[in-house]
């Protein structure tokens, strides 16, 4: 059986976030990088995870991310889709956060910590995950 995957992207000026999650919403990958490794990146992730979708946040840099990978992924098959990325960054913020609570950080309330790397990451897993939320809404009873 094939696992859907799907790459999330949080585009920004001079780096970028990206996170490859399955239909569960575990996270494979994650990570930050420069802009200038767009599309190695991308190709390494859509080769590496079998994706057959990319999600891009709609905010910095989202439509112009969205308009240089559309023609190569597309060719390949690929679904791209712009996603709402409103609060995304500050959520990926506390989740970076609250990861990461070792040794003298588990005593600082995390309101009071600042990250110590950039977390865009963290954000392009909340825009994975909300991407999924969307294709898969959960029943409510």
């Amino acid at each position: 059986m094939i696992k859907l995957t799907i790459l999330a992207i949080d585009p920004g000026k001079h780096k970028f976030g990206y996170a490859v999650l399955s239909k569960e919403k575990e996270v494979l990958r994650q990570g930050t990088v420069e802009v200038g490794s767009l599309y190695s990146v991308v190709d390494r992730m859509v080769t590496l995870f079998n994706v057959k979708t990319v999600v891009i946040g709609d905010r910095t840099g989202g439509t112009q991310f969205f308009t240089t990978l559309r023609p190569a992924l597309e060719k390949q098959g690929l679904k791209l889709s712009l996603i709402e990325e409103d609060g995304s960054s500050r959520e990926g913020r506390g989740r970076f956060l609250a990861a990461n609570r070792k040794g003298w950080r588990r005593l600082v309330p995390l309101g009071l910590q600042s990250p110590w790397r950039a977390y865009d990451d963290y954000a392009a897993v909340i825009l994975g995950e909300r991407y999924l939320d969307k294709l898969f809404p959960r029943c409510k009873h």
